[in-house]
């Protein structure tokens, strides 16, 4: 399993660097798709986990609205044009709830998918946005998806590493934040991984944004921290509630697409409504 693991992280890792770093309408292009296959492969996953729980959804059309906004974020056409497609995705649903005779089973099917959808497609517009911003000039976008996402994991790695040594060091054991969801999240870990984060967080912003403010880097470290915190936390629920593992099985060693974009899910709209602020 941790063979398949690290393969599948080295794989993840060196495809999202050279998107960032290759100035490239090519790098763009590959970077859109494999972003629209992640938006139709989440929704699908969400809708699947859902249905696992008793909740049927009209799964593929819901992931083909899903992966046509993410696409049209990606290919940077306007937004009052973009919101069309989840707009008459909706509308598609209550119109067939509309002239089918079975409505009572019609019903809970177009809320669980219109539910789970824009669950999961919100956040991923957001991630699509911050990337294309600047794109084919300054690729500001770029690192600022670099920063989010290096920022974002860097927490959630710590958190673990910290979280499992105070276990072992700390007699009794650390303090558990919320077992019944997560067993081994800490608040042990949880300082240690806020630390790591605000850490770099201060690197990032030198070196990728160059800002060398302090305040900046120190409130958006905390933010993307127990915004990553509170995303895993989030998926881990859902998970648990639908009784499964994980959300998928396409990425070997790491399970579904979101289970890998689960902290991000929270930190995408967090680092956006940042940015619009700072």
């Amino acid at each position: 399993m941790f063979i398949f693991r690290a393969f599948s992280f080295v794989i993840l890792i060196t495809v999202f660097l050279i998107a960032i770093l290759w100035q490239s309408k090519w790098a763009w292009l590959a970077f859109s798709a494999i972003g629209t296959v992640a938006a139709f492969m989440v929704v699908c996953e969400m809708l699947t986990m859902l249905y696992k729980a008793g909740r049927s959804s009209y799964k593929i059309f819901s992931a083909i609205a899903a992966a046509a906004t993410v696409l049209l974020i990606f290919l940077r056409i306007p937004l009052e044009k973009v919101v069309l497609v989840p707009t008459f995705y909706v509308m598609a649903l209550w119109i067939y709830m509309l002239i089918s005779r079975e409505r009572e089973k019609v019903l809970p099917k177009v809320i669980t998918s219109t539910g789970g959808t824009l669950m999961a497609l919100i956040p991923l517009c957001f991630l699509a946005a911050i990337y294309v911003k600047g794109e084919g000039s300054t690729y500001e976008g770029r690192y600022l998806l670099l920063y989010l996402v290096l920022v974002t994991k860097t927490g959630d790695t710590f958190a673990y590493i910290t979280g499992m040594l105070s276990n072992k060091i700390l007699k009794g054991g650390n303090h558990k934040i919320v077992p019944n969801i997560s067993p081994k999240k800490s608040w042990e870990g949880a300082v240690g991984g806020m630390i790591f984060s605000i850490i770099i967080s201060y690197v990032l912003s030198l070196t990728v944004l160059h800002d060398s403010s302090l305040a900046k880097p120190l409130i958006a470290g905390i933010i993307l921290f127990w915004g990553g915190f509170y995303g895993d936390l989030a998926e881990s629920s859902v998970k648990r509630a639908c009784g499964v593992k994980d959300s998928g099985a396409i990425i070997p060693g790491m399970g579904g697409a979101y289970d890998v974009l689960d902290s991000l899910m929270f930190n995408a709209p967090l680092f956006f409504a940042y940015m619009l602020l700072v």
